[in-house]
């Protein structure tokens, strides 16, 4: 394919489209924001599509670097206690002379014993104070090496979470990604034949430092690969990591998903909510005249073929898309099966459950779920009964809460997520992530868990959202991505009187009946207000239950 050329005229790209999207021209006039129309006076700015032999030489560089990462967790996984004691040794010796680990005894800890008896369970507020004085420029506080930068666990109002990243925090990613990506190539070939979307960075991102003056957010993603890889990542990539740092959400769109319709070698996309991906495909219909004044006349060519009516065929654009990596479970279940009919052409591979502070499972080997990453974190597992156990050591079928240690200075950090353990072999377990511990929905006692909701809305082909109501007597309200079906809030009513306590206040009528209600547009308004308040799109993830307010 040819690189971008320069700028056309709309009417041009209205005659091309017009067969395919009638009143086109007048949607210029009538319906295109302002910056949209700037776009078709633009160069285009994505780089030309480098040949086959180009993108296969850069996948060749990193699964050859994969290859060694891949045996140790393969190891790693029929030794987990013995591989997890390593990893804790050396995280406690690393930084056995900062304040936290003098304070807590590093030095004279040897076993995973010791450490739970020196170091108790903590939360984020245990470690702001450290985290806080880091963030000031402050060394040696939770961690012996320096802080090269920090990120954010959300992007609320009141400034989020910020979670220090050092060069062994790094380290611990690489351990987790480069198995990934060696398994991806062993498993799927033909996604390691053309080029990457990679939106791993959150987009809209606005440059920042901490009052320390240390970088909030990885100067590139081809951080967590390390410096010798980044040259082999860069050259695969469809879009420039420089679009990821445009703050205006229009301008980002637009600038993406032009280098995209530019990439007919499309072979992977690694994104972190499904409904990130499908927002992006959703757009082309109602962006298409600026879209194609800005594209190469072969990428103008897929556009009009892909085009129908109100909608964009991905099967066209892209026909080489081998595989989409992004979250499948939990509340993004539903997303990821409607992205999966979307994209026919590609295999839909949950990405297991990479956190912000670390990486906790990986997608590695066959089965359901994902295996734990345990080359990168030592991760302890708390049953119900609130026993703690260590990989190796959980039951297939039962739930837990994850508490994790990191080489980045979180110690037996209680993250708040749950994973249940969906298959196991020998010492071999696989991991589903279910949802968050804590999120409970109580208005009369009927003590709804996120957990319990995901199993109930997992059967649905829409996404949902479960939303407690008060008024005008407490009831649920069951919002659906899609036409009103009232046997979809029958379906879900019957799940939810599996729960005795619901269906408990059901009888008793201190809840009133399931509501229905049918909305497409309350994701896209909401992701649009979480946006207004801080929160950077690529972190927004599907809810699934909404309890009331207090």
């Amino acid at each position: 394919m040819g690189a971008p050329v320069g700028p056309r005229t709309g009417a041009a790209g209205c005659a091309l489209l017009h067969r395919a999207q009638s009143g086109l021209c007048a949607g210029r006039r009538t319906g295109l924001p302002v910056r949209a129309g700037r776009l078709q006076h633009e160069t285009a700015d994505a780089a030309p599509v480098p040949e086959r032999h180009e993108a296969m030489r850069g996948w060749a560089i990193l699964t050859a670097a994969a290859a060694a990462p891949a045996r140790r967790l393969d190891a790693a996984l029929d030794a987990p206690a013995e591989a997890q004691q390593a990893l804790l040794a050396e995280i406690l010796a690393r930084n056995a002379g900062s304040m936290f680990g003098r304070r807590h005894g590093f030095a004279g800890i040897d076993r995973i014993d010791a450490y739970r008896k020196a170091v108790p369970v903590c939360g984020y507020e245990d470690l702001r104070a450290d985290i806080d004085a880091m963030a000031g420029g402050a060394d040696n506080r939770l961690v012996s090496d320096p802080v090269i930068a920090f990120e954010r666990t959300g992007g609320t109002a009141s400034g989020g979470k910020l979670v220090p990243y050092t060069e062994p925090a790094l380290a611990g990613f690489r351990a987790a990604v480069l198995p990934w990506l060696h398994d991806l190539a062993a498993r799927h070939p033909a996604a390691t034949g053309g080029r990457i979307y990679a939106a791993i960075s959150p987009a809209t991102r606005v440059p920042e430092r901490t009052p320390g003056g240390i970088p909030v957010g990885l100067e590139s993603d081809a951080a967590y690969l390390g410096a010798d890889l980044a040259p082999a990542f860069a050259s695969l990539l469809a879009v420039s990591p420089e679009t990821g740092l445009i703050p205006d959400v229009e301008t980002w769109r637009l600038k993406t998903l032009r280098q995209l319709l530019e990439t007919a070698y499309l072979s992977f996309v690694s994104v972190w909510s499904p409904t990130f991906l499908l927002d992006l495909i959703e757009a082309i219909p109602a962006h298409a005249e600026p879209l194609a004044a800005a594209l190469s006349p072969p990428a103008r060519r897929r556009l009009e073929a892909a085009l129908s009516g109100s909608t964009a065929d991905p099967v066209a654009l892209w026909p080489k898309l081998a595989v989409i990596s992004c979250w499948a479970d939990g509340a993004s279940s539903a997303f990821a099966r409607r992205l999966a009919a979307l994209c026919p052409q590609a295999t839909i591979q949950p990405k297991g459950l990479m956190a912000t502070e670390a990486a906790i499972t990986l997608p590695f080997g066959d089965g359901p779920g994902a295996v734990p990453a345990l080359t990168s974190t030592v991760l302890e597992f708390r049953d119900s009964a609130g026993d703690l156990h260590l990989a190796g050591g959980l039951r297939e079928g039962d739930a837990y809460d994850v508490l994790l240690t990191t080489a980045g200075g979180l110690y037996r950090y209680d993250i708040g997520d749950r994973v249940r353990c969906v298959a196991k072999a020998g010492m071999r377990e696989r991991l589903a992530f279910i949802g968050r511990a804590g999120m409970v929905s109580d208005m009369v006692g009927e003590k709804l868990d996120e957990a319990f909701v995901a199993q109930v809305l997992d059967t649905l082909p829409v996404g949902a959202v479960l939303i407690a109501r008060t008024m005008p007597r407490p009831h649920y309200a069951l919002r659906i991505d899609g036409p009103a079906d009232a046997r979809l809030a029958a379906s879900v009513e019957a799940g939810l009187l599996a729960n005795p306590q619901y269906a408990h206040a059901r009888r008793l009528g201190q809840l009133g009946p399931l509501a229905l209600v049918s909305d497409r547009g309350a994701r896209a308004r909401e992701t649009a207000d979480r946006i207004a308040a801080g929160q950077r799109l690529g972190d927004i993830k599907p809810a699934l239950l909404r309890p009331a307010a207090t």
